[in-house]
């Protein structure tokens, strides 16, 4: 009896200890489920944390990405950004508050009466996370070139008039009238009369022009303008080479004459860079005589065409006409036409731009096919633009042109088709915003060049005055270098300085380049002083041309260096003094052979503004 109460205590006490075990271990089992609960929540706070951050450091269409990446399972090692760090940067916040708030109104109707709208008064704020990256771009500027640009006061004003007036030595007298007006369409009108006469110290040097000029400008409808030049002028020089001081011949023996009539018409399109096709279309009429010799009427149409198939690639269908007749007294007309096509094809990239194409030409009835290639290129990482190209113009020749260029010639007993084959690199050098330069070499295959000679075989110079005779070489190749270099010291002075150098290698038939300056130099300063005082002077150098009395005895003239200079100065608004001078050195120099120029020549006046 003993032992079975003894075994049944054991088998009670043993029970006891086992549930005691069991116990415990439920205990320990639950306090683990609690730390790794406390785990779990503390793991969850960092990734929210770290999740809250990275709400404020990236755009807002990325947070959706990661908040539905995130679990509270999933390490933080695992969000698909790489090298994740926390940026200590302060965010950058946008607020923008509009001033429009749309408002939700209830149109139901009690009593029909409308329901009073509920008005929101309070601003909603929107934040928006910039990248840092988009905070700042990298901007590269290119080279700006600051220009001297003389703003036209009359465009602000609907009408205004000008009388400038002045007076020098030689007998110089000077007049100009100018309006301008702007019309209720606000088409421009401005007109120009000029009167200039001089004397020398010779009986017969002098000179006298008289100008008219119109300018206009003609709305044709919202996009299209038509320009319109009509213009007129008329000088008069008296041949006073090699006549001796004594005459006593009436000055209509040596009378130089000529008479320019003429009208330019133009079509402008200001919608350009939205048209894909665009035409501007030139026409171009005059009419010049040259008393007693002869006279010449030319008529010239230009039509640049362009299409553009898209932002770089464009077609240009160009379209040229030129007819010339040239009527010299007692003799048969001679009549030139030239009919000229250029299509080309250009492309526009950012490392170069390409024009390339063919020019067929017919003149006279002769048919010719002329190449055109042009290539602009910008060095990369460098300020050099190179231009290269090889192309073929055609000219045909004017009187009025060619008197331009000497104002002693008798009349051409011939008026040939000019032409010039040009192959060329320009190079063109943007140091700073201040200075830049460029340098051009060609090589230029001339057909009937103009030349100008003096002779004695055709004229008596006693009697009617020096000539020159113009001769049209048939073929000359020249290399031609020119130069220009401008700087600009501040925004009151500007400096500008070109050259040209000229070497015939070839010339067929004439034994020099008569009348051509083999070198150029000009250079000229602009200075704004004050804002009522304008400086500027010009200084001009030039190596003398080849000349000869007749066949032979060929001598080159001597070498020259003239000095400009002027002013102007502002008294109020309508008043201003002006002045300037010519060949302030008083070099006696001959442009052309046996025509010995004026000495210092000083004029100066007064201009007086009406403006409404």
């Amino acid at each position: 009896m003993k032992s079975m109460i003894r075994y049944g205590l054991l088998a009670i006490a043993l029970i006891c200890f086992s549930n005691m075990g069991i116990a415990q271990k439920k205990n320990k089992k639950k306090a683990k489920t609690t730390i790794s609960a406390k785990k779990k929540k503390k793991s969850t706070k960092k990734t929210t944390t770290r999740k809250k951050q990275s709400i404020k450091k990236r755009p807002s269409v990325a947070i959706y990405k990661v908040v539905d990446t995130i679990s509270p399972l999933r390490p933080i090692t695992s969000l698909p950004f790489k090298n994740y760090t926390i940026d200590s940067i302060p965010e950058k916040v946008v607020t923008i508050v509009s001033a429009f708030k749309p408002q939700l109104k209830n149109v139901a109707k009690i009593g029909f009466l409308n329901a009073t709208a509920v008005v929101d008064t309070n601003s909603v704020q929107l934040s928006y996370q910039v990248p840092s990256q988009n905070l700042s771009f990298q901007y590269q500027p290119i080279a700006l070139v600051p220009r001297a640009i003389k703003i036209d006061s009359l465009n602000a004003i609907k009408q205004s008039a000008n009388i400038k007036i002045g007076m020098g030595n030689y007998f110089n007298q000077f007049i100009q009238l100018e309006g301008a007006l702007v019309d209720q369409k606000a088409q421009q009108h401005h007109v120009s009369i000029l009167n200039e006469s001089i004397a020398g110290p010779h009986p017969i040097q002098k000179w006298n022009s008289i100008g008219l000029n119109y300018n206009g400008s003609y709305s044709m409808n919202k996009n299209k303008v038509l320009n319109t030049q009509v213009y007129f002028n008329q000088s008069n020089r008296y041949r006073y080479g090699l006549v001796p001081d004594s005459t006593i011949l009436p000055l209509k023996n040596f009378e130089q004459k000529l008479t320019v009539i003429g009208a330019n018409f133009s079509l402008i399109n200001n919608q350009v860079a939205s048209d894909e096709f665009n035409y501007a279309p030139i026409l171009k009429f005059n009419h010049s005589n040259l008393i007693n010799q002869a006279n010449n009427l030319v008529i010239d149409l230009y039509s640049p065409i362009l299409y553009s198939l898209k932002n770089s690639i464009k077609l240009h269908a160009d379209f040229n006409f030129s007819y010339n007749q040239y009527n010299q007294v007692n003799r048969n007309s001679i009549n030139n036409t030239i009919f000229q096509f250029d299509p080309s094809l250009e492309l526009n990239k950012t490392q170069y731009r390409l024009n390339i194409g063919v020019r067929p030409t017919i003149a006279n009835g002769d048919f010719a096919l002329y190449p055109k290639i042009e290539l602009t290129k910008k060095l990369k990482d460098t300020n050099y633009i190179l231009d290269a190209g090889w192309n073929t113009s055609v000219n045909n020749n004017q009187l009025m042109q060619l008197i331009g260029q000497n104002h002693w010639i008798s009349a051409p007993s011939s008026m040939p088709i000019s032409s010039k084959e040009n192959k060329y690199l320009n190079v063109q050098v943007t140091v700073s915003k201040r200075l830049n330069y460029g340098f051009n070499m060609a090589l230029n295959d001339y057909r009937e060049l103009p030349f100008f000679n003096q002779t004695k075989q055709m004229n008596n110079p006693i009697q009617e005055g020096l000539k020159f005779d113009v001769l049209f070489e048939k073929r000359a190749i020249a290399i031609e270098l020119v130069g220009n270099l401008r700087y600009q010291f501040s925004d009151k002075i500007l400096w500008k300085n070109n050259f040209k150098y000229i070497q015939f290698n070839l010339i067929r038939e004439n034994t020099q380049a008569w009348g051509i300056l083999p070198f150029e130099f000009n250079s000229q300063l602009n200075w704004v002083f004050n804002k009522k005082l304008l400086l500027d002077a010009a200084g001009q150098f030039w190596t003398g041309s080849k000349t000869s009395a007749g066949l032979g005895n060929a001598y080159q003239l001597n070498n020259t260096f003239v000095l400009n200079a002027g002013m102007q100065y502002t008294i109020s608004d309508q008043w201003t003094f002006w002045g300037k001078g010519e060949n302030l050195l008083d070099q006696q120099y001959q442009r052309w052979a046996n025509y010995p120029s004026l000495g210092i020549q000083i004029l100066a006046g007064i201009q007086y503004k009406f403006r409404k």
